[in-house]
């Protein structure tokens, strides 16, 4: 008759007992970790998209800014005051926090909504250098200069270098001619010089806003004979600058259809 004793037993239970805690102790660290782990890919995936949102939000931004100096008598005779006129073209808001002036910076604190205009005003300077170079920040990051170009101090009085008036024909297949004078004096021609593919789109410096006034006249050349545009010619065409309404630009912008022509 066989016997088997005490020890034998308590050595199974034994084997059974610290399975059974190996199993515990494997359950409590792993599955937290996994939990852990699980939370930081979640965590990671969020930040990817807040990231990728205000990566797409920088890109929306897009703003058309003028710096300009108010033609009145200033206060102190060695500072002039330079305004900013801001406008929100792109479709999120923005926050302006800072506007450079060459090396000086003026913190900002101007929301836009999309398609609004606001008016930053009274940013002094001296009267010691010759150029004046303006940009604004935005709280995303995004750098804009004016799109007006420098301002320049010279003998007395301030200019601004670019004043403009663009030409956009809505094409598909053309060839044009555009014109502008001022009174009868040429102040810009474009003559294509080849079938043009796509919208043609032109911008023709000026020199003097209002109340100098321009006329603008376009023609399709087709089959070598120059046919005017409809819309042609563009008369009393008038420069604000420096603005008197937000709405007031130093590009005066036309717009007109290249297959509408007259009979």
């Amino acid at each position: 008759m066989r016997i088997i004793g005490s020890s034998c037993r308590r050595r199974g239970i034994s084997t059974i007992l610290g399975t059974i805690i190996f199993v515990g102790i494997m359950f409590t660290a792993v599955i937290p970790m996994f939990l852990v782990m699980n939370q930081a890919d979640t965590l990671h995936e969020i930040r990817k998209i807040e990231v990728g949102r205000l990566d797409e939000e920088k890109a929306s931004e897009e703003i058309n800014f003028y710096a300009y100096i108010l033609e009145e008598e200033p206060i102190d005779p060695l500072y002039d005051t330079i305004d900013l006129r801001i406008k929100n073209e792109g479709r999120v808001p923005i926050k302006i926090v800072r506007v450079w002036i060459n090396d000086v910076e003026y913190p900002q604190n101007e929301n836009i909504n999309s398609m609004d205009t606001k008016i930053i005003t009274s940013l002094s300077v001296d009267q010691v250098l010759t150029s004046y170079t303006v940009k604004v920040i935005t709280e995303r990051g995004n750098i804009f200069t004016s799109i007006a170009g420098n301002l320049y101090y010279s003998e007395g009085g301030w200019y601004t270098s670019s004043l403009g008036i663009c030409v956009h024909i809505i094409n598909i297949k053309g060839k044009y001619e555009i014109n502008v004078i001022m009174g009868t004096e040429p102040v810009g021609y474009y003559l294509s010089q080849s079938t043009e593919w796509g919208d043609v789109i032109k911008t023709f410096m000026v020199d003097y806003p209002d109340p100098i006034s321009y006329t603008v006249t376009i023609h399709r050349i087709v089959d070598g004979t120059l046919i005017e545009l409809y819309d042609s010619p563009i008369e009393n065409i008038n420069i604000v600058w420096p603005p008197v309404n937000p709405d007031d630009d130093p590009i005066f912008y036309i717009l007109v259809d290249g297959d509408t022509l007259k009979t």
